[in-house]
């Protein structure tokens, strides 16, 4: 799907794959980020096991992912989802303790819960368009 701005200039709708074991929170910011006029939940899971082939059916823009989670940590979710895809993941986690850690493993970016939903939106929006910047689309 492909929306217009303002000014008429298209803009392609960011698939946003969700992973939180809080299954609130996960249909929460399903439903706010469903509201974006550019962006789209296309795929959530609530457990690390079988999120490697949900993102590789869904073939998501953006990754937000939990750091805790019932069956294993976010960071060794996130190394495993950057061994395998060139998809930026945004931690997203009540502890501000480990943004260094999830950084240093390859988070673009590491929200703490509460934040508010600007800094979300933004997130996804720039983790966005840093992976459509390539060497041949300079």
């Amino acid at each position: 799907m492909v929306f217009a701005d303002a000014v008429g200039t298209k803009l392609q709708t960011i698939k946003v794959f969700l992973v939180d074991d809080n299954r609130f929170f996960l249909e929460s910011l399903s439903f706010l980020l469903s509201r974006q006029s550019d962006m789209e939940v296309i795929g959530t899971s609530s457990r690390a096991r079988g999120t490697i082939k949900l993102i590789e059916d869904n073939n998501p823009d953006v990754i937000i992912l939990d750091f805790r989670l019932p069956d294993r940590d976010g960071i060794s979710l996130l190394e495993e989802i950057k061994s395998h895809f060139d998809i930026p993941v945004i931690m997203l986690s009540m502890y501000e303790e480990y943004k260094e850690r999830a950084v240093r493993n390859g988070a673009f970016a590491y929200l703490v819960k509460g934040e508010g939903l600007d800094a979300l939106y933004q997130a996804i929006r720039g983790a966005y368009r840093s992976s459509q910047v390539t060497p041949e689309k300079q």
